[in-house]
């Protein structure tokens, strides 16, 4: 296997990443509890008097964990309902039950329980263990937990208010409430506030604040603001250009399986303008992205097999790659496949 590292389709290369328009699909809802669980609740007073249950659940001892919140829970300790929950809504150390998952949270969330209520709310804006997907309630409960200072509903709630969705669209609101969850450490929201710094959306634009928070985001292992560090490095946008900056931020992106990093790393290897070209390198970053359906990288595939590589021409592979390509929209490899065709090459 290569060593994973730089660069944006051979065609795409230059052309700038438009946060504004993608920001939307980087602050999507977090999936089902899948996303949001952390790998220990947090031990708060209230699980202090169940140390046995937290360190079961810790030690993924699901059954054991279950055993010592059950009776906690039903006697209305909203730490210990708010863990049940949990294992009721994955299902673990006991049936999946996501209805019972939220009926443990809302109990536990009108106690005052602040995971609870993120948990609650992000059921409603996902449509799970509910009657139906429901923005408003969602938005209340999720305000709730950010008021509270739950750091992961601050950055809900402002992705909320970026999208106006359950919430009246405000780009400030949406700013105001990244900011405060990425001061408090989280990634998301520190990428999501040096976008909003690079679009001027909220705020006004400020290049070194961007450059700053998607920094701090990158560090913290955001394949995204990785890439986009690595752009940056690669057009000198707010830093000197540096090549071998931009192959190591998209390296690191792309080792997180983030396609446009291994679709730039595969460009770059092409290009042999910013790294020593590498044919073999650049096949193998564009067959990462390709696998994960990117029509460029199957593009560049089937380009590359049907000019030569390593001396060979595959008409085969080269087809194979560009019907992938022409299948996702790509208007080039629907051509190149008509010329193949007239030539007699399929």
């Amino acid at each position: 296997m290569k060593d994973r590292a730089p660069a944006e389709g051979v065609q795409n290369l230059r052309r700038r990443v438009s946060l504004t328009q993608k920001i939307a699909s980087w602050v999507r809802a977090v999936a089902f509890l899948c996303v949001v669980l952390s790998p220990a609740l947090p031990l708060t007073d209230a699980f202090a008097g169940s140390l046995e249950a937290q360190a079961a659940y810790n030690a993924k001892n699901y059954e054991e964990a279950f055993k010592q919140w059950k009776p906690l829970a039903d006697a209305g300790d909203p730490a210990s309902e708010f863990g049940l929950g949990v294992l009721y809504g994955q299902g673990l150390g006991v049936a999946q039950d996501k209805k019972q998952a939220v009926a443990l949270w809302r109990k536990a969330a009108e106690q005052g329980n602040s995971d609870a209520a993120y948990y609650l709310g992000s059921c409603y804006l996902l449509g799970e263990g509910v009657d139906k997907k429901d923005a408003s309630v969602a938005a209340v409960w999720i305000r709730r937990a950010a008021e509270a200072g739950q750091t992961e509903a601050q950055n809900q709630l402002g992705s909320l208010y970026w999208r106006g969705e359950g919430v009246p669209a405000d780009d400030k609101l949406a700013f105001g409430w990244w900011l405060k969850a990425a001061q408090a450490g989280v990634a998301e929201s520190q990428f999501n506030v040096g976008a909003s710094y690079t679009s001027g959306r909220g705020v006004a634009k400020d290049d070194a604040q961007a450059m700053a928070w998607q920094l701090k985001a990158a560090l913290q292992g955001h394949a995204v603001a990785q890439y986009v560090l690595g752009y940056r490095y690669f057009q000198g946008t707010g830093v000197a250009t540096s090549g071998a900056d931009a192959i190591a931020w998209w390296l690191k992106s792309a080792n997180q399986g983030y396609v446009n990093a291994e679709l730039a790393l595969g460009n770059a290897y092409a290009e042999g303008k910013i790294v020593e070209r590498d044919v073999n390198s650049a096949k193998y970053w564009w067959e990462m992205a390709a696998n994960q359906g990117n029509a460029d990288a199957q593009f560049n595939l089937g380009f590359l097999y049907y000019n030569e590589i390593n001396g060979h021409i595959d008409y085969g592979k080269s087809a194979f790659w560009l019907k992938k390509a022409a299948s996702n929209g790509n208007e080039k490899a629907k051509y190149l496949l008509d010329m193949m065709k007239s030539k007699g090459q399929l």
